[in-house]
């Protein structure tokens, strides 16, 4: 096939495309923090000895851990505003749907860490009068977020790449505004290499940023 490549299209653009980076910075931080919030409450209840707490909780995990990303970005951006009556914005909606996900993901991360730590520790904390929040929160925890950084950093990573899915809401990411000049251009191999290359720099700050 005869083909001709032509980055300099692509730089051309990159401004446009570059302004994205805010966004999928944007969309990949809350997410994040949510999930964080929400992995931590269901990590430590799906501990419980509780089957009515921790069943729940497992069920969870599994639903959102084994559905794609995609499937709960559209099924947010559409099932919410039928189901409650309140219309989101595209970037809302990426932003629930993504901090769900990272939720299950990082109730596992948290559970097994947690389960990691020496229960001689726990012991000790309880047989001086402590109590199971305290002990979570000060003996606990502590330790098992050290041995948790590895996980934390790669679901970090997956999460950064997953944002570009929210292109498909019309949220004006990397990807979203990536392909509003391919469309013009007819040019998509060396914008997607652009924006290819892009990510891989993205993803390797946040890795040394996360080891660091």
């Amino acid at each position: 096939m005869d083909y001709s490549f032509r980055f300099d299209v692509a730089f051309a653009n990159m401004g446009y495309i570059l302004k994205g980076v805010y966004i999928t910075v944007g969309v990949t931080a809350v997410s994040i923090f949510f999930g964080l919030a929400i992995g931590l409450v269901v990590g430590v209840l799906r501990l419980s000895k509780s089957r009515f707490i921790s069943i729940p909780m497992i069920a969870y995990i599994e639903f959102f851990r084994n559905i794609p990303a995609l499937v709960k970005l559209i099924w947010v951006y559409y099932m919410i505003p039928i189901l409650i009556g309140i219309d989101l914005s595209a970037f809302t909606s990426a932003t629930i749907a993504l901090g769900i996900a990272a939720g299950a993901f990082f109730a596992e991360i948290f559970r097994a860490g947690i389960e990691d730590v020496d229960r001689g520790h726990v012991e000790a904390a309880q047989s001086l009068g402590m109590s199971s929040a305290y002990t979570m929160i000060h003996i606990v925890l502590p330790q098992a977020i050290r041995k948790m950084l590895p996980a934390f950093a790669n679901t970090f990573i997956s999460f950064l790449k997953f944002s570009s899915l929210v292109s498909v809401l019309g949220v004006a990411d990397l990807t979203y505004r990536t392909q509003v000049i391919a469309s013009q251009t007819f040019r998509p191999l060396e914008l997607y290499t652009m924006l290819a290359v892009i990510y891989f720099f993205l993803c390797f700050i946040l890795s040394q940023f996360v080891g660091w």
